[in-house]
């Protein structure tokens, strides 16, 4: 059954310190899941945490962090160490959590946008792939799903398209890796946002999906069209959540008019995510 989710960054850059408020806040306005930042790993009680969200009711999945220094396809071996040590520990807290899913850019690091060799651009790659193997039979252990996230071309220069995202997930061959399509990367990077999507759905390997405006906002605001998007995941049977990743002032992408009043931002988006599952249903 479809959920619609909320990343804790829409209240604050670092939600886990107060995950009590923010957890219970998304509950309160009727969420039926919430994302958690993997940012600070040490100062949280995970067990704590799964217990207040199955009270609550809500599924649990997981957006990785790979600041600079944590690259799994880095050519410098204390990188990959890095994102490998993180990587595996966040798989082992989904086990804790229960979560669904440990999804995002896992391929990449710091925001890597360089030039590379042939040569250079398989090592790379390749460096990726055999990586997340370990990460993707972790995961496994521990009950969750991997999605690999496309992002823009100012994150990364290694996956910015359905396409390339699919190639990978292909490479890595298991199956409990797919897809994580976000409608805001989407817009900037692929020419046909429908095409790509329903690429990812019909050979059921889409696993996650966001959904948030061209301009970082919640659903509904911007010039996405939801009513296509929508009707490619009901036909082809998308069962996952529907999270909004949106970004209080400060954050990563926020958008430049984000607003003070969080809690209006997300019931807006709740509300209009509520109403295109009553169309499609209809």
């Amino acid at each position: 059954m479809n959920r619609i989710g909320i990343n804790l960054w829409n209240w604050s850059n670092e939600p886990l310190r107060e995950y009590e408020t923010w957890i219970s806040r998304a509950a309160d306005m009727g969420f039926g899941a919430v994302e958690l930042p993997m940012t600070d790993l040490d100062g949280v009680c995970w067990e704590k945490v799964g217990q207040l969200a199955r009270e609550k009711d809500l599924e649990i999945t997981m957006c990785a962090s790979l600041p600079s220094g944590r690259d799994i396809s880095s050519f410098k071996g204390e990188e990959r160490e890095n994102a490998r040590e993180y990587l595996l520990r966040c798989c082992r807290i989904g086990g804790i959590l229960g979560a669904k899913a440990l999804a995002g850019p896992v391929y990449s690091g710091g925001g890597k946008r360089h030039h590379l060799t042939e040569e250079e651009k398989k090592l790379e790659w390749d460096y990726a792939v055999e990586g997340l193997k370990e990460i993707a039979a972790k995961a496994k252990e521990n009950g969750l799903t991997l999605g690999i996230e496309p992002i823009n071309r100012y994150r990364t220069s290694m996956v910015n398209t359905v396409e390339q995202g699919m190639r990978m997930v292909e490479a890595i061959g298991m199956d409990n890796v797919g897809l994580l399509y976000d409608t805001y990367q989407a817009n900037i990077e692929e020419a046909d946002m429908a095409g790509a999507l329903q690429m990812a759905a019909q050979q059921g390997k889409l696993v996650h999906f966001h959904a948030c405006e061209n301009d970082r906002q919640a659903p509904g605001s911007g010039h996405i069209d939801w009513v296509s998007l929508t009707g490619i995941l009901k036909q082809w049977g998308y069962g996952g959540h529907w999270t909004m990743e949106l970004f209080c002032q400060g954050g990563l992408d926020a958008p430049w008019q984000c607003g003070s009043d969080r809690d209006k931002e997300a019931k807006r988006g709740l509300a209009y995510l509520r109403s295109l599952f009553r169309e499609a249903d209809a």
